[in-house]
């Protein structure tokens, strides 16, 4: 212990000679300070609310933050993020005289009460963004009066923006959008707009780098020269496309030959597309998005191999009784070595039903683009899964596999195979997966509810399966892969599947002998999840992993430290199951003075959600007495086992009681539930917010 002791104090005496900052220039040391505080939502640097805590680490640390003041020089307007205008007067005194990036996320009561901040440094501002969310239908009327209220900002050089998701040209705020732009004539940057005539007429275009328009693209393909930096373009009709007088059969207007080759990385068109655009995008374009008739579709595949830096291509076909697939005499057209990944939508137009609809060029597809790594299929409405498109050697190269199923689907033939190059299979949309398996798939995703036979796909290492999965059959033989598991977020279920996860883990620790990583949507119950790590990581057999990275809800402070213990293999002083269990806690819950939700008690959190009084319509969804055992407010709730064993087979019990408990005066769940999630792993303990990945 003494030893243990004086090594601890050697480490704090000489903590500085391996502080970051005190090896590192400043401005190296703050750069990655920059990088390290990325909002996870927006990817902007600079976050506050990660710089701030940071400020504490140390003095030097505090010294060097506060002193950079384009770390301060981000400012987001964000409706979620509290204290913002006391946040806001710390990031403006901070950021000095540095130009300052504006991100607009809020409503119009927010930005009032931070105008009379921001109206003295309009002349700071060189970057605005308009989120998508700050342009929802109910702010709309007010987006406008805020683009008024900025006015001209003398040294604005970007603009960007999401209208991407407004239908119409004549919207309110395209108008406000572009009358904005007129102001700032000598803007160098401008993305998600909608290209107008006005616009286009103006030395705006020169600035710009994405846009969508409605105007016809051959009949602006001139003026569109005008653009150097123009890298992605949308034609997208501003109305239903069956309103246009059917614009997939439309003749396009008199074309315009460029000059030059034009530079646009990405295009998407809605209709019939002249052949000249395509000729003139071959060498540049690696993103292409087209909404086509099924009767082009031939003619299209001929051009595809002209295409040098093609690798992404979407194709949307349109079915109907106007569009039919003309299939005449003609030879294969040349296959288009560039492209790795096609995505088909095919889709329907109104009052059609193709539920027996097949489509007739899978050889063609499979000779064209023999060489794609990735494929995603998405029929829509009543259009059933093309088969045909995933034979077995239809694709030499497939590696990933994406199928997004509609609510009519069709089985796979019963001599259906998947391509023996698979590695990844990507399921959106229920569907029975018992009717597939395959031994070369080594990362398997499912959605929605299905059921999963494990013992039909032997090879993989990474499983993602939603929580309300009816039916997950374990298999007979160990999967000795299997390495990654993933449970997928889901609504609110009878049963707290986290948990009945966890349970059947610790009963048959055998079936996955090589799990390394185990990531829940919320947390389990802790009695539960305590015996799973000390089953699984304590196992006295040969050749098997331990789990050393888990990710969960939120978690009590006092449970992080023994969780990363057993996350380390190491035996850890912890509470009992009694304790850990609800059944301990259980006068706690029953305590009206107490506040909280039921969830919160249920996982030892503390909640500000006050006691409710008890309503019809808090009555149980669950009906009771399945398993036997009844339990009203006033019965006595069930004994705890006396070992692990029999608290792991007891468990349905005991989940059943709690239901009866949702008739207390509580809420069932509060807002912070899904809102933060904890990292453990066997060297740290890290918060994750509900954004971001927790893959291993």
């Amino acid at each position: 212990m003494v030893d243990k002791h004086m090594e601890n104090m050697n480490i704090i005496r000489h903590s500085h000679r391996v502080d970051p900052r005190s090896r590192l220039p400043v401005e190296l040391f703050t750069e990655i300070i920059a990088e390290a505080t990325k909002d996870p939502r927006w990817s902007l640097r600079g976050c506050i609310d990660r710089i701030l805590p940071l400020t504490l680490v140390s003095r030097h640390w505090q010294s060097a933050i506060l002193s950079a003041s384009h770390l301060w020089s981000t400012i987001v307007l964000d409706k979620n993020v509290s204290e913002l205008q006391r946040k806001l007067i710390v990031v403006l005194h901070l950021s000095g005289s540095t130009p300052i990036a504006l991100h607009i996320h809020c409503s119009f009561a927010l930005w009032e009460d931070v105008e009379p901040l921001l109206q003295p440094q309009r002349a700071r501002i060189t970057s605005l963004t308009l989120w998508r969310s700050s342009l929802s239908p109910f702010d709309t009327p007010i987006l406008p009066v805020i683009l008024q209220r900025l006015g001209c900002l003398p040294q604005l050089e970007s603009f960007q923006c999401d209208l991407w998701h407004v239908e119409r040209v004549d919207d309110p705020i395209v108008s406000a959008v572009n009358s904005f732009l007129l102001k700032h004539p000598h803007i160098k940057r401008v993305s998600g707009i909608w290209l107008t005539r006005d616009i286009l007429d103006s030395s705006v275009t020169r600035g710009l780098r994405s846009c969508q328009t409605a105007l016809e693209p051959h009949s602006i393909l001139q003026d569109l020269e005008m653009a150097p930096n123009l890298e992605e373009m949308k034609f997208k009709p501003d109305m239903w496309l069956w309103l246009l007088g059917d614009p997939y059969h439309k003749e396009p207007m008199t074309t315009y030959i460029p000059k030059s080759p034009l530079k646009w990385r990405s295009y998407s068109h809605f209709g019939r597309i002249s052949p000249d655009i395509l000729n003139s995008l071959s060498n540049t374009v690696t993103t292409l998005s087209l909404h086509i008739c099924t009767c082009n579709f031939l003619p299209l595949c001929s051009t595809f191999h002209n295409f040098l830096a093609l690798e992404t291509l979407e194709m949307t076909l349109l079915i109907g009784w106007r569009h039919n697939f003309t299939r005449p005499p003609v030879s294969f057209p040349s296959p288009c070595q560039t492209v790795r990944r096609l995505t088909l939508c095919f889709d329907v137009e109104p009052m059609e039903s193709p539920t027996d609809w097949e489509f007739p060029h899978s050889d063609i597809v499979h000779h064209v683009f023999g060489s794609i790594e990735t494929l995603d299929l998405s029929p829509q409405d009543c259009i059933p899964i093309q088969w045909d498109l995933i034979t077995r050697d239809g694709f030499q190269k497939l590696k990933e596999l994406v199928l997004r199923f509609s609510w009519y689907s069709v089985d796979p033939p019963a001599s259906f195979q998947l391509p023996s190059t698979l590695k990844c299979l990507d399921i959106h949309g229920s569907f029975d997966l018992s009717r597939l398996q395959s031994s070369s798939v080594e990362r398997l995703d499912i959605e929605k509810l299905i059921k999963v036979d494990l013992a039909a796909w032997p090879n993989i290492n990474r499983l993602s399966i939603p929580a309300l999965t009816p039916k997950l059959y374990w298999p007979r033989s160990p999967l000795q892969n299997l390495s990654n598991i993933h449970l997928n977020a889901t609504n609110h279920s009878y049963w707290d599947c986290a948990t009945h996860f966890c349970r059947d883990l610790a009963l048959y620790p055998d079936a996955i002998p090589r799990l390394q990583a185990l990531s829940l949507y919320r947390s389990p119950e802790w009695d539960i999840l305590f015996i799973l790590l000390e089953r699984y990581n304590f196992r006295m057999t040969a050749n098997n992993e331990r789990i050393s990275r888990l990710t969960i809800g939120n978690a009590p402070l006092s449970l992080l430290k023994p969780l990363q213990d057993l996350c380390a293999g190491k035996f850890t002083e912890r509470p009992s199951d009694y304790e850990l269990s609800w059944i301990g806690n259980i006068d706690i819950i029953r305590d009206q003075s107490l506040p909280g939700c039921l969830r919160c008690h249920k996982l030892l959190l503390f909640c500000h959600e006050p006691p409710c009084s008890p309503s019809a319509s808090d009555e149980p969804l669950y009906i009771s007495g399945i398993f036997g055992h009844h339990v009203d407010e006033d019965d006595n709730i069930p004994k705890y086992p006396d070992n692990s064993q029999d608290v792991l087979l007891e468990w349905e019990h005991r989940e059943e009681a709690w239901e009866d408990l949702r008739r207390l005066s509580r809420l069932k769940s509060c807002r912070d539930v899904g809102q933060n999630r904890v990292l453990i792993s066997d060297t740290s303990i890290s918060y994750l917010a509900a954004e971001e990945s927790t893959d291993a």
